[in-house]
């Protein structure tokens, strides 16, 4: 068994530097399992072990019937790491909430000078359409993709990533929480006239202005939470 793990590590090194080489890119394939063991002079089942963890922390994609590829999606490694640890009662939401503030606060501040206009019309796209739209499923998928424009249009794929995974767990473990905040008309109000105050604040680049709509966005939303409990 000993003997095993150390073969499936060896795997899992040698296509790390074979990536931090620059060999392998991310959207190439791996070779077939049958020759990765003949060239590492290990066992397919060796192979295996280390495709599948590779898999799981977003080395590579294993797409059945096509072959595994370099994606570095470790986003996806971040947010089943997120989602143990709040099953497990390691974190709560009132730290998630923390981190994603910080963070969306972080992505505003770097956004003012990375955002493009596409980004920023994007934005504004789903603050008009959240005004108008009085469907639930609607209005919580046009929420996400108006945050997670703005981790975009930060320019920093660190910031993206771990903001994509709070909002997974969120997404995991809190099903109903952002429809039910933007459930009554008020509360919908509320929340869209801090997005409106966000974007304004992108556009004149007033960091102020912006920081401080997110200031009260998380307020709201913390307060609604505090109600329910969470």
């Amino acid at each position: 068994m000993e003997r095993q793990q150390k073969a499936y590590k060896g795997v899992i090194d040698y296509f790390k530097k074979k990536i931090l080489d620059g060999e392998l890119r991310p959207g190439e394939k791996l070779p077939p399992e049958r020759d990765i063991a003949e060239r590492l002079n290990v066992s397919r089942n060796s192979v295996r072990e280390a495709i599948r963890i590779m898999d799981m922390t977003g080395v590579i994609s294993s797409q059945q019937g096509s072959g595994n590829y370099i994606t570095c999606e470790f986003q996806k490694s971040l947010a089943e790491t997120m989602t143990m640890m709040f099953a497990m009662d390691q974190i709560d939401y009132r730290q998630i909430s923390q981190i994603r503030q910080a963070l969306e606060c972080l992505a505003f501040s770097l956004a003012i000078e990375n955002a493009t206009d596409g980004q920023i019309k994007e934005m504004e796209k789903a603050v008009k359409e959240l005004d108008r739209s009085q469907d639930d499923v609607k209005n919580v998928a046009l929420d996400k993709k108006l945050h997670y424009t703005l981790a975009q249009a930060s320019g920093n794929i660190l910031v993206q990533d771990f903001l994509e995974a709070c909002s997974g767990v969120i997404d995991s473990f809190i099903h109903d929480m952002r429809a039910e905040i933007l459930r009554t008309e008020e509360r919908k109000n509320l929340l869209n006239e801090c997005h409106k105050k966000l974007i304004e604040g992108l556009k004149e680049k007033n960091e102020a202005k912006g920081l401080e709509a997110l200031e009260h966005h998380f307020t709201l939303i913390n307060e609604i939470l505090k109600e329910r409990g969470k």
